[in-house]
């Protein structure tokens, strides 16, 4: 899901490229969540609502366990997310948001 965010978020949006954490396991849910403060962290993010360009942290608890992009289409703002079983799609916020115990999105 990070390969996503970060490539879309460079290529759409003209964001600098964050850190692949290619080494990083995507089941590895407790070093994807130390990943995500580091990002946050060193690249000075901010929490935001849910904007074109930001960053969707989806949460159980708290472990962060999957990550999307927020994007523009049609009009609406999606999330534009990636798993092994559903491949890249644009998912409603309100739908992405009722899967998790917290959403939070966050911008620079």
């Amino acid at each position: 899901c990070w390969g996503i965010v970060r490539t879309a978020r460079a290529e759409l949006f003209g964001k600098d490229l964050l850190p692949s954490y290619s080494d990083i396991d995507p089941q590895d849910k407790r070093a994807l969540t130390q990943a995500c403060e580091e990002v946050r962290v060193d690249h000075v993010f901010k929490e935001s609502p849910p904007v074109a360009g930001a960053i969707a942290t989806a949460w159980r608890a708290r472990v962060c366990v999957h990550v999307g992009l927020v994007v523009e289409a049609d009009g609406r703002l999606w999330v534009l997310e990636t798993d092994v079983e559903t491949g890249p799609c644009l998912t409603r916020i309100d739908q992405f948001e009722q899967r998790y115990t917290k959403v939070v999105y966050y911008d620079d």
